[in-house]
């Protein structure tokens, strides 16, 4: 019955619109679940109306005032709200919601006297009403009504909130109240799970999806946005919703379609603040205007000029952006108006962090933590600080580093080196005087690099991160790390350090990340990102259009598909930086870094130093297509067709290959074909052949690997090792060819090659011993005593068990030049060895 009163409802909207609708159809007590519907639907004006008319008439029931009330406060007649809640409440004195909802229209104008009287009434009729005949609904504002006056989120939560919900499961109410909660502590996971309870008990509802959305926001953006377009759909005039959406296409640099959800809000609630306030967001960013910054500002903060959500929300949007003291600026001002604003606190304590102030944010996360023992930010902060505080820090006049008291010893020095080399290349080529030392913090455990880098537990997969003048890694050491070559991301962060410095922060994300791709390959051609079988693919994949134009290329990062997209996002955008310093010019390219710290947007400032980005995008096109095509152009990429296999005839695929021998699926499954009958010989002359089609394809899958395999069943080890260096040279994560190196050279002795290698793999994990005792070994064949003696020292920490003849080494290293420090380490090689010769021969002929 109410789905049909609802839709009758509905089909009269036009007609009530034009003053024709008869309102004594409405007046029934059975038609408030209709009007609710409406409400829930975004119908406020009529639900006002409705609301208005049932007042006149003198109604019973508090539901047709409280529809009205709701319907105002989304039309933004909040004055009108907070007037008739007053009047409602005498005729329904002591109504928990009503009062809850004068509260809250109280505290959207700033009027703390009626926020403190309705928060009283509240108190005084909960003492009238037994707890037992108390409704659902009435635990819930009660427990709300808890958290204004500061009662314990956990108690109230378990006390009033999990109370409605065992006496009314299908209370929407309930669910809102408490997911919201866990989204105000920063507990997205509870936040999730509670929202979808809610869905599962009470059906779907756009107040549920939205919650749900706001939940996977930072987690999970496909789950984010599917949800957040539900709700829209439940609600197309959800404010809220709205404005999510509008922050999430800020993140994507997607302005004018921010503009143009802010602008839904605004025209229903002309003086909304937190559309204002976006409005201001993208003033700064988008037109770099501090006027009409200002103004926005000024419109947002009408309703209430002490409103501490305005410029909370504003310097909230702007850290995302990277401008975390612009953003801590406004915290600051937020925290003017409201001392006790615990969301202005928390984002003020992360971009502390990130502006490297680190003492004042964790003076600040425990005076969170004391205020507010739920906040999750909080606590996780807290458990770092602890953590953190057995670091080694190491201060130098440019850089200040800090780790694990472990990691400083096997790596400690060879980041400094690093980063100070790159501070030597980098700041001469984009003309920048770093006027402050950097700070980077490498963490042992990926959770203590999450929570530093994020404020929570996420970022799975990111080995560094660059908020400017500081950069957060995870320790080489760490499980994040294996593969990866650390020091090819330790550059890349850096150069984040010059280039944000360079645009004040003012640089889209894709050229940034371009940038610092690009100077990985030009500091080593292994490093960064080369053209591969997966990115060719995606180039010329003209079907699904990966390829995207460079004047939306930010919106590549935001939503990808899979994570070979995000990847290619990366290729992508170095390869733009590529093409723009090879078609127009190292001086044009600073240009546009230089516009882009004078404020202006990214495509202007291409197109102003370059050509029109019309032009830049069709010369890029044909630059990137050219490439893909290039990379394997001997090759045949299409698949066999079935027809041209016959299943039944083992002949068909020999035949196949015969007529197209440069076919390249074809070629890898005949090699596969051989490895599983250990045809060696063939594999090579297969291997041979996939060479030849892709000779820069240097990945596990490629011939070289193939070739390296086959070679090593033969025991043809000359030829492996030629192979193995082409595989080393060119890739700087091929871990298992430079071990395999190492243990090759070292019996002959290629002390300049081991050395090369074990570089290599230290590069990928300095905490293996073997590459690190290789590394000692060539130094101190090759006279480099000093660079031999710290390696010998870092296997004296991974491998105690061969510390003996580890320290007689060390004593011989260091006789000529240090005879205390070589005696200690004589001695300590005889107490852990009394038997060897050599060292007791070493002590008798000490002088």
């Amino acid at each position: 019955m109410n789905r049909l009163l609802t839709c009758i409802l509905l089909s009269m909207v036009a007609v009530l619109n034009a003053q024709q609708i008869d309102l004594e159809k409405i007046f029934e007590e059975r038609n408030l679940g209709p009007v609710g519907e409406l409400l829930a639907r975004g119908e406020y004006d009529l639900v006002a109306r409705i609301g208005e008319a049932a007042a006149e008439k003198g109604l019973k029931a508090p539901e047709w005032r409280l529809y009205r009330l709701k319907a105002l406060v989304e039309m933004g007649q909040i004055e009108t709200a907070l007037d008739e809640s007053r009047k409602a409440l005498v005729l329904f004195p002591g109504h928990f919601e009503l009062l809850m909802l004068r509260h809250d229209f109280a505290r959207m104008l700033g009027k703390a006297d009626v926020m403190a009287e309705a928060m009283n009434a509240l108190n005084e009729a909960a003492k009238a009403k037994p707890a037992k005949d108390r409704t659902a609904l009435e635990n819930v504002m009660l427990g709300k009504a808890a958290l204004v006056l500061g009662a314990d989120a956990q108690k109230v939560i378990a006390q009033y909130f999990k109370v409605a919900q065992s006496k009314e499961a299908k209370l929407e109410a309930a669910y809102l109240a408490e997911g919201r909660l866990a989204l105000e502590k920063d507990d997205a996971k509870r936040a999730a799970d509670v929202f979808r309870a809610g869905l599962k008990a009470h059906g779907e509802t756009a107040a549920l999806r939205l919650g749900l959305a706001e939940a996977f926001r930072s987690s999970d953006r496909e789950k984010a946005a599917e949800n957040l377009a539900k709700a829209l759909e439940l609600n197309p005039h959800l404010h809220a919703a709205h404005l999510l959406r509008a922050e999430l296409l800020i993140g994507g640099e997607k302005f004018v379609e921010a503009e143009a959800a802010v602008q839904q809000v605004l025209d229903l609630d002309e003086q909304n603040p937190l559309a204002w306030s976006l409005r201001a967001v993208v003033a700064h960013l988008f037109h770099a205007d501090p006027k009409k910054v200002e103004a926005a500002r000024a419109e947002a903060l009408k309703r209430w000029e002490r409103n501490p959500e305005v410029d909370h929300t504003i310097g909230r949007c702007l850290s995302r952006a990277y401008r975390f003291a612009e953003s801590a600026g406004h915290q600051r001002k937020a925290l003017e108006f409201d001392p006790k604003y615990l969301p202005a606190k928390v984002q003020l304590c992360h971009d502390l962090l990130r502006l490297g102030e680190e003492e004042e944010a964790w003076k600040l996360a425990a005076a969170i933590r004391t205020e507010d023992g739920y906040n999750i930010q909080a606590h996780n902060l807290g458990l770092l600080e602890k953590e953190m505080s057995g670091y080694v820090t190491k201060t130098f006049p440019d850089f200040t580093l800090k780790m694990p008291k472990r990691d400083w010893p096997i790596y400690g020095e060879r980041a400094l080196a690093l980063l100070r080399d790159a501070k030597a290349v980098l700041t001469v080529k984009y003309g920048l005087d770093l006027k402050r030392p950097v700070l980077v913090e490498f963490f042992g455990a990926q959770q203590d690099f999450a929570i530093r880098t994020f404020g929570a537990l996420g970022g799975q997969g990111m080995l560094g991160v660059c908020f400017g003048t500081v950069v957060t890694m995870n320790s080489p050491g760490s499980l994040a790390h294996g593969r990866n070559n650390w020091e090819s991301t330790l550059w890349h962060e850096f150069c984040h350090v010059i280039t944000l410095s360079v645009t004040k922060n003012r640089m889209p994300r894709w050229l940034s990340e371009g940038i610092s791709v690009y100077e990985e390959r030009q500091r080593d051609p292994a490093w960064g990102m080369s053209m591969d079988a997966t990115f060719r693919e995606m180039v010329l994949d003209e079907e699904n259009e990966t390829l995207t134009p460079v004047s939306r290329l930010s919106g590549a990062f935001m939503n990808p598909e899979t994570q070979d997209h995000l990847m290619f996002a990366y290729f992508e955008s170095s390869q733009v930086v590529e093409y723009l310093l090879e078609t127009y010019g190292k001086e044009k390219f600073q240009g546009i870094l230089r516009d882009l710290a004078d404020g202006k947007r990214i495509n202007d400032a291409i197109a102003e130093n370059t050509a029109d980005m019309e032009e830049v995008e069709k010369g890029f096109t044909k630059f990137i297509t050219g490439r893909a095509k290039g990379f394997g152009a001997k090759a045949e990429w299409n698949e066999p067709k079935p027809e041209d296999l016959n299943p039944f005839d083992d002949g068909s695929f020999a035949t196949f290959l015969k007529e197209h021998p440069k076919n390249l699926p074809a070629t890898r499954k005949y090699a596969a074909e051989m490895v599983s009958q250990k045809n060696w010989p063939e594999v090579v002359r297969t291997a041979d052949i996939l060479i030849d089609l892709l000779p820069g394809d240097f990945s596990d899958e490629s011939g070289y690997s193939l070739k390296v395999m086959a070679l090593r069943q033969l025991k043809r080890e000359d030829d492996e090792i030629a192979v193995l260096r082409q595989i080393a040279a060119k890739s700087s994560s091929a871990q298992s060819a430079f071990l395999r190196l190492i243990e090759l050279d070292l019996p002959k002795q290629r002390w300049t090659e081991v050395k090369a290698n074990a570089q290599r793999a230290t590069a990928l994990n300095p905490f293996l011993v073997t590459p690190q005792r290789a590394l000692a070994e060539s130094h101190s064949a090759l006279k480099e005593n000093a660079e031999a003696i710290a390696a010998y020292e870092r296997v004296l920490i991974l491998d105690p068990g061969s510390a003996a003849q580890t320290h007689f080494k060390l004593a011989a290293l260091l006789r000529e030049t240090d005879a205390t420090r070589a005696r200690r380490h004589l001695l300590d090689s005889l107490a852990l060895a009394p038997r060897n010769r050599a060292g007791l021969a070493m002590l008798r002929d000490w002088k």
